[in-house]
């Protein structure tokens, strides 16, 4: 079982998830892609890098309890953005695109959800189930953004 602090959630874990995720898109979108692809490349990966700076300015407001509270008894690691979330196909299919990035965003949601299921402090659930929300919102704004792209 794993120990795991709020604050090295929120300064660097989910952060570095958000970043790796949006090195990953732009990898992609420097390799040439269909314009529908780019122009949801370019609105994830603007997502993506947001995210972590928000993340990021969240931990100078957050009460000091919050981040102090430690998750325990985790048998879940936080997750890596793996790069083969990613297949061939997302290059020219948006499609293909959205099912990848869809998934970052529930692995996220998941873990979110599981690490509130492991808090002690009612401060830092309310914390968790916030960000878990945070990233449901954005995956369904996501979903309508390529939904209008795929009606171009």
């Amino acid at each position: 079982m794993r120990f795991e602090q709020t604050r090295t959630v929120l300064q660097k874990l989910a952060p570095d998830y958000h970043r790796r995720v949006s090195d990953y898109l732009q990898a992609l979108a420097d390799s040439g892609v269909s314009p529908r692809v780019q122009l949801m490349l370019d609105y994830l990966i603007d997502h993506e890098q947001h995210r972590a700076l928000a993340l990021a300015e969240f931990c100078h407001d957050a009460p000091h309890q919050v981040l102090e509270h430690w998750l325990k008894g985790m048998e879940i690691n936080f997750p890596e953005a793996r790069k083969e979330v990613l297949e061939a196909g997302a290059a020219t299919d948006l499609d293909q695109l959205v099912k990848a990035a869809v998934s970052y965003k529930k692995t996220l949601v998941n873990y979110f959800a599981y690490a509130a299921e492991h808090c002690s402090d009612q401060e830092a659930r309310n914390l968790f189930l916030g960000l878990k929300g945070q990233e449901d919102k954005a995956m369904k704004r996501m979903i309508r953004h390529a939904q209008g792209l795929a009606d171009l």
